[in-house]
């Protein structure tokens, strides 16, 4: 995970010009450029096993202040913090699967779409289903086969949809580069690997992020 935060904080650098620590209420705001400042913030990661059983968005905001931390929660759709952009995952699915109510880490995608890391889809059903059939220790056991599970998605706030970057999208975004596509193919063989360490280089050479 912390090779991951790594990616995003590099290629958050450009984004770096208001407060050290600062949110956007809408994405019309940040369109605008309106950012609010917050004297201070902690974001408090959570585990593996406890990101999944909340959806998968691993991190907490706090402040000190319990109305602000009411805003960032419920309110606020993106954070800057430390050079680094984090989305609010809140009221976000993709098939069918909630992200949770917290924070993942995030960066520009193609302009005017946002690229996050959550864990996987199958990651997150897989822990839904035991703990369906088999109860709080079946879900805790699925948790922690796959807290290192990690993928992209990209969020398109104008229809508020959200899509994860698997192997066929990975060859819809490359479709202009095949040098790049050949990497991707070499890297990944028959695994149709999508892990945040290889697609973010790639999606960078690309100038898509």
């Amino acid at each position: 995970m912390k090779r991951i935060i790594l990616l995003f904080t590099l290629l958050a650098a450009t984004l770096a010009g208001q407060a050290q620590s600062s949110y956007c209420l809408t994405f019309d705001d940040y369109a605008a450029g309106t950012w609010h400042p917050l004297s201070q913030l902690e974001l408090q990661y959570r585990s593996g096993n406890k990101s999944l059983w909340n959806g998968g968005a691993s991190y907490r905001p706090v402040t000190g202040d319990s109305k602000t931390d009411k805003t960032l929660k419920k309110d606020a759709c993106l954070i800057m913090h430390h050079d680094s952009l984090y989305i609010n995952c809140r009221g976000l699915s993709c098939q069918g699967v909630r992200f949770g109510n917290w924070y993942a880490p995030a960066c520009i995608f193609d302009h005017d779409y946002f690229l996050f890391t959550a864990l996987s889809i199958k990651a997150k059903k897989s822990t839904a289903n035991s703990a369906f059939w088999f109860g709080i220790v079946g879900g805790a056991i699925a948790a922690a086969k796959h807290k290192d599970e990690y993928m992209c998605y990209i969020f398109y706030p104008n229809a508020g949809t959200v899509r994860a970057v698997d192997q066929k999208m990975m060859y819809q975004l490359l479709e202009d580069y095949p040098d790049l596509r050949s990497n991707y193919d070499d890297m990944v063989g028959d695994e149709a690997d999508c892990s945040p360490q290889i697609v973010i280089p790639l999606l960078k050479k690309a100038g898509l992020i």
